[in-house]
């Protein structure tokens, strides 16, 4: 996987985020297929969160690979963007919007600078435990060398589906009673996808993937058929446990449909950004600016 191929999955997953949050927030239906609402089928196809975590596994795994000593300013780099972003739509929310929440107590602000608990922005959660996850790399990587790539995807499976079954069980409630086990379940449930583009990686399947598919006659149509029937299969049963195995079929399936010739310029501007524009636009959508979004829908 070439790294113009992981920004322009990058960018499918953003265009997939927020197909979901424009749809579903505001009922912009004006596309359909089959009868069904095209933001129908993406909520229940999409796993932006799953694609994002693996291709950080993938790229992770590379950099350890090579030795790489620079986790900790990547990750600097990352917080020092959400804590622009936060500053200009708290100090905005704060004039325009809710004035005791934004930015709130001291508290609050602690919680939410160091994304332990995004109770300004609840789509910021994915920040604080897969920043866990860059900073443990090489730790984590260090003891899944030890081990064969099957074991370990078997292992943090079934932490992925521990973590799973008390996220289920608990409710949405404990994520504002107890923001120290939504984040350690949440990184529980990061693990697996994480672990399978590190595995991904590791056992370098794309080049064996794709000397098969350069062998087998039609081979890319039988990789675009498995997806589609894959994709059939996620809408009818948009079950979580399934879209980790979803979102790499789908890495796989396009990689091997690209073979590093795709160029699509709009969706590797929107992937070398997509980090920003997930912490950005649910401000919009949601939090400051909802209602001109809303008012908007009359011209869709």
């Amino acid at each position: 996987m070439t790294k113009e191929e992981t920004v322009l999955l990058k960018g499918v997953a953003l265009l997939m985020m927020l197909g979901c949050h424009l749809g579903s927030g505001f009922g912009i239906n004006f596309i359909h297929i089959g009868g069904i609402p095209l933001y129908d089928i993406i909520n229940r196809i999409d796993v932006p969160v799953q694609i994002f975590t693996i291709l950080g596994g993938y790229g992770l795994f590379y950099v350890f690979q090579k030795g790489d000593k620079h986790h900790l300013s990547r990750i600097l780099k990352l917080y020092l963007h959400y804590w622009v972003i936060i500053s200009i739509f708290v100090t905005i929310g704060h004039f325009i919007g809710d004035s005791s929440k934004y930015p709130g107590s001291i508290k609050d602000i602690i919680l939410n600078y160091s994304s332990f608990y995004s109770s300004w922005n609840y789509e910021c959660w994915f920040l604080f435990p897969y920043s866990l996850l860059s900073l443990s790399y090489p730790f984590l990587f260090k003891q899944m060398s030890r081990l064969k790539a099957r074991n370990v995807c078997l292992i943090t499976f079934v932490i992925f589906l521990i973590s799973g079954l008390l996220i289920s069980k608990l409710g949405v409630q404990y994520k504002t009673s107890s923001p120290a086990l939504y984040n350690l379940l949440y990184l529980g449930s990061l693990l697996f996808p994480f672990s399978l583009g590190a595995m991904l990686k590791r056992t370098e399947l794309f080049s064996k993937l794709n000397m098969l598919v350069a062998k087998t006659t039609y081979g890319k149509i039988l990789v675009f058929t498995v997806l589609v029937i894959l994709s059939v299969v996620k809408y009818y049963i948009p079950s979580a446990l399934f879209s980790p195995f979803y979102a790499i079929a789908f890495i796989i399936s396009f990689v091997l449909l690209s073979q590093g010739k795709a160029n699509i310029p709009i969706l590797s501007v929107i992937g070398h950004h997509s980090m920003n524009i997930w912490m950005i636009h649910t401000w919009f959508l949601y939090y400051l600016f909802s209602s001109f979004i809303a008012g908007s829908n009359m011209y869709f």
